[in-house]
């Protein structure tokens, strides 16, 4: 089985990683996005950037909320 080989990094942190996983006879293409060790895998990219684009709005809704309390 191969390892993942990366194939996006946006400047402002975060990672995709492409990755073939065998099941049985078939071979599946999965994107795997993680964004400060937080990771979870997609079947398409749009949805792994997706995923990474809603944990930097949730980090920038709590460090907001604890600069106001």
């Amino acid at each position: 089985m191969a390892l993942p080989e990366l194939i996006y990094a946006p400047i402002d942190g975060g990672t995709i990683h492409r990755y073939e996983i065998s099941g049985g006879k078939r071979k599946f293409l999965r994107f795997i996005g993680c964004y400060l060790g937080q990771c979870n895998f997609h079947k398409n990219i749009d949805d792994a950037i997706d995923y990474i684009k809603n944990l930097k709005e949730s980090q920038k809704i709590q460090k907001t909320l604890n600069k106001d309390t």
